[in-house]
This record gives C-alpha cells, structure tokens and sequence, in this order.
C-alpha cells in the first residue's frame, strides 16, 4: 500500500515539474490563441455527432441510451481538447516541443471528463 502512494505522488511530482517547465516556456498571448484555437478546432470537430444523437432524441425509446452516449461524447470532448491545446502550444513555441506533454495532457483531459462523468450521472438520475 506504502508503494502505491509513493507512486501516486511521484505521478504528481512529475505532472507539476512538466507544467512548470511548460508555464515557463509560453506567454498569455500564446495561452490565449492556443486555449481559442482548441476550443474552435474541438468544437467542430464534436458537433456533427451531438447533432445526430440529438436529433436522433425523437426515437423515444432510445431516451437513455442517447443521454448516455451525449455524456460519453462530452467526456470525450475533454480529451480532444487538450489534445489541441498542446498541440497549439507546441506550434507556438518551439523549446516546449522537446518537452513531453502526452503526462499533462492526460492528466487534465482525465480530471475535465471524470467532473463531466460525475455531472452526467448526477443530471441522467435526476431526468431519469
């Protein structure tokens, strides 16, 4: 058990390191474009499928099958995001392309999609 925890917070440690590496790196200006470009870039990119599974919304019976792939197309959202974000931020800076940030990316991308799991739950049981 002593060993799990010291990994957990040796994760931790890593994932701080390379965001302070990477903060050091970038400038509002480049934060601001790269967070405006993910959001544009993902947003197009998921809204083809939330179209139809709304628009699929008229089939009544498939009401909660439906929720449950929004929330999972939400929770997928997250990851997209991030992933354009660094991909962005990379294209900005070039010192931060020799800095892995697949550990922050995955990090973040988690902790945005398991607040949407846990919104989705909380918003499905109540509708439903």
């Amino acid at each position: 058990m002593n060993t799990m925890i010291n990994k957990i917070f040796s994760f931790f440690r890593r994932y701080k390191k390379l965001l302070r590496l990477i903060d050091r790196e970038t400038t509002m200006k480049s934060v601001l474009k790269s967070v405006a470009g993910a959001l544009v870039l993902s947003l197009f990119s998921i809204a083809i499928p939330v179209l139809v599974v709304v628009n699929m919304f008229i089939y009544t019976k498939l009401t909660f099958i439906l929720s449950i792939f929004l929330v999972i197309i939400i929770m997928g959202w997250s990851f997209l995001y991030y992933f354009f974000y660094y991909r962005l931020l990379k294209s900005y800076h070039d010192k931060i392309k020799n800095i892995n940030t697949l550990l922050p990316q995955l990090t973040e991308s988690t902790m945005v999609a398991t607040f949407f799991l846990v919104v989705g739950i909380v918003v499905l049981s109540i509708i439903f």
